[in-house]
């Protein structure tokens, strides 16, 4: 039995085409109705509303794609696999070749280790469904099983943000990983956040990426282990 603690980064929509279906589809608000009022408005807001729909798509996998997965099996170190346009350029082989070294990795000694327990920071909300979906759309079966469908409460999932602020919306207390990071007394995220992977993508900076990638599966690590009463350093 194994812990696989697991983190991605997805990028928005890449099919051609889809950015002007997102410009096409802007509208000036319903209480504009003078043509001039009309096209002024379009044209200052036009691109800046399409841009905001396409990067929301970064969170839907129907859409978005996994450029980089971070992961590591109980005390190993980190790994990570990551689209660099040289190795792998497309998302189906970062798939293949990511479930390719999960296969390795809980394979001991010719004997089968399941994954018991996979572990992230709001990993039933997010991370292990889209992985899923993305498999589905790609058409890669993957080599273990993936519990898309586990409640926060399911004993083959932890989520560090849902045990600690619950699941319900009456209470929520921290709920970033950075700043539960520093709460527990560990050092907080770098300059990269989830809102600018898109960003450092565009400029080719995927080597940071990863690196940051890297970086939350450690410190989803630390906090599972707080949380757990299981000594950790800092």
């Amino acid at each position: 039995m194994a812990i696989c603690y697991l983190d991605i980064e997805t990028i928005p929509c890449q099919t051609p085409g889809y950015f002007e279906k997102c410009l096409a589809s802007i509208k000036a608000p319903g209480n504009y109705s003078k043509p001039d009022t009309i096209n002024k408005w379009m044209e200052e807001n036009k691109f800046i509303e399409a841009d905001k729909l396409h990067r929301k798509t970064s969170f839907d996998g129907a859409l978005g794609e996994i450029i980089s997965i971070a992961w590591a099996i109980d005390d190993n170190p980190v790994d990570v696999i990551y689209r660099d346009n040289l190795l792998i350029d497309d998302e189906k082989k970062l798939l293949v070749d990511f479930f390719d070294e999960i296969s390795k990795l809980t394979d001991d000694h010719g004997q089968r280790t399941t994954i018991s327990t996979w572990i992230g920071h709001y990993l039933t909300g997010f991370d292990l469904r889209f992985l899923w979906q993305r498999c589905v759309i790609n058409g890669i079966k993957p080599s273990v099983i993936i519990p898309y469908d586990a409640k926060p409460w399911d004993t083959r999932v932890f989520d560090t943000k849902l045990e600690w602020t619950g699941a319900s919306s009456s209470y929520s207390g921290i709920g970033k990983l950075g700043d539960m990071s520093q709460a527990f007394g560990f050092e907080g995220k770098g300059d990269i956040d989830g809102s600018k992977v898109y960003d450092y993508w565009l400029a080719g900076c995927i080597e940071e990426i990863a690196e940051y990638n890297k970086e939350d599966v450690e410190m989803c690590r630390r906090l599972y282990k707080k949380m757990n009463f299981i000594d950790v350093l800092k």
